[in-house]
């Protein structure tokens, strides 16, 4: 009896090791649906700041992606000036698929334009600012959740252990 619980207890150290030992690793990447519940759409007269707004309220960091959601658009990745300018003629990126994922591979701002005619002008467009990962705050959604999904494993580590010594 006593080797068996002996046993049990070492495979359960080991696993414990192990999960801590991840826990100090925070997930690296999330995905965002642009504009939350709404779609990448045209929006109203008095909200055409509501892209710039949402996306202000979420913190991006780089391996995030972003996903557009629309019907009858497009949507582009362009320059700052181009930005600026609603000038939808020479996008880094295009897509007009319906529902577009876009991956941040570097740190820094992303500008993203409706390609639809007259789109942009009416607010269908976004700033998105990527902080690197060394800039993200330990506060951060994603490494709480990782906190959260370690201390369910430990809790569920001290609980076989407990079961193994009683049984």
């Amino acid at each position: 009896m006593a080797n068996c619980n002996m046993s049990c207890a070492r495979a359960t150290l080991f696993l414990l090791t192990i999960f801590i030992c991840f826990g100090h690793f925070s997930v690296s990447a999330f995905e965002f649906q642009v504009g939350g519940t709404k779609d990448w759409v045209v929006p109203p007269t008095n909200d055409s700041k509501i892209y710039n707004d949402w996306a202000s309220g979420n913190r991006f960091q780089v391996g995030d992606t972003i996903r557009f959601k629309y019907k009858k658009d497009s949507v582009m990745e362009v320059t700052e000036e181009e930005f600026k300018k609603c000038n939808s003629t020479r996008p880094n990126f295009f897509s007009n698929t319906g529902n577009t994922v876009y991956l941040f591979d570097h740190a820094g701002s992303f500008y993203f334009i409706s390609g639809a005619s007259g789109h942009c002008q009416r607010g269908q467009r976004m700033i998105v600012k990527v902080m690197s990962l060394e800039e993200s705050p330990s506060s951060d959604h994603r490494s709480s959740g990782s906190r959260a999904a370690v201390f369910s494993v430990f809790v569920q580590l001290v609980v076989s252990y407990v079961a193994c010594l009683l049984f």
